[in-house]
């Protein structure tokens, strides 16, 4: 069994106030205002924890729509979307610093970048503050900061677990990308990719405004990924079968992995057991025929009838005597 020293925390949960966009509002009120995340959170972490795992920080993921710029209310308290700054009060209450609050950063997404003035397609004035990971006014930082700061309004510390659960860059465009920017091509290209993660390789986790960053970075993905049936290009590589990672010089060519051929022909065992089953086909097959025959059904309808007579006998003689 894995113990707790080898894992770095538990999550319940994952963008649960996207769900709106999929689901009815029923299932939504359920989930947040009927209880049934917070209901299932804690069961969860209580099994966990009877594993051993109690010193394990814990947590649910949400996306950067949560934050708002409300100082009473850090987080999203809408009853249609998520009441989320509710969700966290309680989590904090109940688990206190081993809660780990985590988001996931998408500037690819955000609603806030332009297409440069007069033009209709391209994006090169915007772009720059977007994908750079050391400048004052670089994007993903920024809204990094932003939620380490409805963080500590909330809790009243600077040093809560802040973990980011995803970050990444698509190439090609994403299908689900509804901005301006799915008219500008120079926005999902190859080079824009490859310098949001180059970037990304080389920053040191610091957010602009003095405030502490995040404590923990994934990102987003390995492979290409379908999201609620949506393709998706987030990843360094286009799929499982992939040879090579997308950001590679023209002139690279992958190796192709030999993988170990499967063994040609049936092993002995094999065969023993081919030859176990035949066996017992046939013993239970000739077994059937034989009970079926009408010689057996002749010999089982005799003695049924010796025996019936013996009874009958029996009884009679026993009547005898009591007569006596």
């Amino acid at each position: 069994m894995v113990g707790p020293e080898h894992v770095m925390g538990l999550a319940i949960g994952n963008e649960l106030e996207l769900l709106h966009n999929h689901a009815d509002a029923a299932c939504v009120a359920e989930l947040f205002s009927g209880g049934r995340l917070w209901k299932t959170f804690t069961e969860h972490i209580s099994e966990f924890d009877r594993m051993g795992f109690s010193a394990v920080p814990v947590t649910s993921v949400f996306t950067a729509s949560i934050l708002t710029d409300s100082v009473r209310v850090p987080f999203m308290e809408d009853p249609k979307t998520g009441l989320v700054n509710s969700f966290l009060l309680d989590a904090i209450r109940k688990y206190g610093k081993r809660y780990a609050f985590s988001f996931n950063v998408y500037p690819y997404f955000d609603p806030g970048i332009h297409l440069n003035p007069g033009t209709t397609d391209k994006c090169s004035l915007d772009l720059p503050r977007v994908i750079c990971w050391d400048k004052p006014n670089c994007l993903g930082p920024n809204i990094m900061a932003a939620a380490r700061r409805q963080m500590i309004r909330l809790t009243g510390r600077r040093d809560d677990l802040f973990w980011i659960g995803e970050i990444g860059w698509s190439s090609p465009k994403a299908e689900a990308l509804g901005t301006a920017m799915a008219d500008c091509e120079e926005f999902s290209s190859l080079e824009t990719f490859q310098t949001f993660y180059n970037g990304y390789l080389q920053w040191n986790l610091q957010v602009p405004g003095g405030l502490p960053g995040p404590d923990h970075a994934f990102f987003f993905t390995l492979r290409d990924a379908l999201n609620f049936g949506q393709q998706e290009h987030f990843g360094l590589l286009v799929s499982c079968e992939s040879l090579g990672c997308k950001i590679a010089k023209p002139s690279f060519r992958a190796e192709i992995c030999a993988l170990p051929k499967p063994p040609s022909g049936m092993t002995w065992q094999g065969w023993a057991f081919v030859a176990l089953g035949i066996f017992l086909a046939m013993v239970l097959g000739f077994t059937c025929l034989y009970v079926r025959s009408p010689k057996v059904k002749r010999l089982v309808d005799s003695s049924t009838k010796r025996k019936k007579a013996r009874r009958l006998a029996e009884v009679e003689m026993e009547g005898s005597s009591s007569s006596e």
